[in-house]
């Protein structure tokens, strides 16, 4: 999945460190590119490097926070230390050995650690080819006196966590990759979701049947109104069947079962998966029922032996289809005055609202739903299954 997002940030933190001019190569004040992939979006961010003694030093502690490192100094301010998911590194003030990933390492030039006079965090400057390699990023040197240096592929730490029954799951922002640790034991790799997230949370199903279901929501890009969202079915600690669906700007799943069945929705098809085995009873291409053209995506809202009700991300319109007929309903159709009915044609697109309608319950044949007109006041409606029959 591809959904890039260029964003541009200045820095010039380096001059913050006063420094004697002896020290410092003359007309030198070179620039840093720096290129960050953190899965979900790349971002580009420019910083002053400072020069000591001919050699080019970073200030990396800004960086901390938005990699997904936990930035602490001792008491006495000399020691750093940067702890992140499978990424350790630790410098010492005016020490050129540094500990990195569990290995002692030997700087070009010691490390410089100054309390800043503007903010209560310390700055921490490190050779740039040691920033690079602690970084896992790539450093391209400018041609002799032309363009800047860039540090490229600028990886990031952040991971999300969650606990569930005694174990710990842990799922890596920059590519997917999950996780999980019991105890002291080493983390065990589950699976890989090849794709990026931002903001993001794990839900957790253990079924009747002993399977395990975890499903991972995520929203993106700027103002976060784009969704994906993965789920992972395991038997015996063994993943089974893996599905996902990027959605843009629709909503995602909001049911995985139904009686003693999974459901899994990849968007075009939703599988019904019988519990304890795994096994696929059936598959539902959404797309062919629904009957509004190819390249849709469809979530599904609820789902019966009889019915399914599956909203377009593209349009926001909630389709009721009969399972066993193949009949189907756009119900704002249904329910809604011809001008509000127009303005739900009109309200679609990222910020659209669609068609406002929202299922609540189900009581023998009779679905009920709720309306949120424009004004915020909410309306009832009911439809009879029996009318696709």
């Amino acid at each position: 999945m591809n959904k890039k997002t260029w964003i541009t940030l200045a820095l010039s933190s380096a001059l913050l460190l006063p420094v004697s001019p002896a020290s410092v190569q003359a007309a030198s004040s070179p620039q840093l590119i720096l290129h960050f992939d953190s899965g979900s979006y790349t971002s580009e961010t420019s910083a002053t490097l400072l020069v000591r003694n001919g050699i080019n030093y970073m200030d990396i502690s800004y960086l901390a926070g938005d990699l997904g490192l936990e930035f602490k100094t001792d008491t006495a301010g000399k020691r750093a230390s940067f702890n992140g998911w499978n990424k350790k590194f630790a410098v010492r003030d005016g020490s050129k050995i540094a500990m990195l990933d569990g290995k002692s390492v030997t700087m070009q030039s010691p490390a410089i650690i100054r309390k800043s006079k503007q903010t209560d965090t310390p700055s921490v400057y490190v050779p740039l080819r040691f920033a690079a390699q602690a970084l896992d990023g790539k450093l391209i040197n400018p041609a002799a006196g032309k363009g800047n240096y860039q540090l490229n592929n600028i990886h990031t730490y952040a991971v999300v966590t969650d606990v569930y029954q005694g174990t710990t799951y842990t799922l890596t922002k920059l590519n997917g990759d999950l996780y999980a640790t019991r105890g002291k034991k080493d983390p065990v790799k589950l699976a890989s979701l090849q794709t990026g997230f931002d903001s993001t949370g794990m839900e957790f199903r253990s079924t009747p049947g002993g399977l395990l279901l975890i499903t991972v929501n995520d929203s993106y890009g700027e103002p976060h109104i784009n969704s994906q969202q993965f789920q992972l079915l395991f038997k015996n600690g063994q993943l089974i069947r893996q599905t996902g669906a990027d959605f843009h700007w629709g909503g995602i799943n909001t049911v995985n079962g139904y009686d003693d069945k999974i459901v899994m929705n990849d968007g075009t098809n939703l599988r019904i998966i019988e519990d304890r085995t795994g096994n696929v009873l059936q598959t539902l291409n959404l797309v062919e029922m629904a009957g509004k053209g190819k390249d849709q995506k469809y979530n599904v809202e609820a789902i019966d032996q009889d019915m399914v009700l599956i909203r377009n991300s593209i349009d926001h319109q909630l389709q009721l289809i009969n399972r066993k007929n193949g009949n189907s309903v756009l119900l704002y159709q249904q329910f809604l005055t011809p001008e509000q009915q127009q303005a739900v044609e009109e309200d679609t697109g990222p910020f659209g609202g669609g068609d406002r309608l929202k299922f609540t319950k189900r009581s023998g044949s009779t679905l009920y739903f709720t309306y949120a007109d424009f004004n915020g006041e909410n309306k009832k409606y009911t439809y009879n299954l029996d009318k696709l029959n």
